[in-house]
C-alpha cells in the first residue's frame, strides 16, 4: 500500500459541560449579533463581537483557551484546593 493512514492522536475531552456548551453558544451569538448593528462606539461594537465570537467558539468546541492559560499560569485549581 502506497499510503498509510498516521496514527491520530486522542481527541481532546470537552472541558464543559453540555449545558455549559449550549448557554455559550446561545450567548455568543445573540452578542455577536448585536454588535453588528450599527452604534456610535465602535470600538464597543468591536469588543462584543470579538467577545461573543469566543464564546461561540467555547461552547462549539468545548474548549477554553483562557481557562488553559490560567491553569498553565497559576496551576490547576483542584490541586490548589488540596
Amino acid at each position: 500500500m502506497i499510503f498509510r493512514s498516521r496514527p491520530q492522536p486522542p481527541a481532546p475531552l470537552p472541558e464543559i459541560s453540555a449545558t455549559g456548551r449550549a448557554v455559550s453558544v446561545l450567548a455568543g451569538l445573540v452578542l455577536a449579533a448585536a454588535a453588528v448593528r450599527p452604534r456610535p462606539n465602535r470600538f464597543l461594537s468591536v469588543l462584543a463581537l470579538a467577545t461573543g465570537s469566543y464564546l461561540a467558539y467555547r461552547g462549539a468546541t468545548g474548549h477554553c483557551p483562557i481557562t488553559e492559560a490560567l491553569e498553565e499560569q497559576f496551576g490547576d485549581r483542584d490541586q490548589r484546593i488540596r
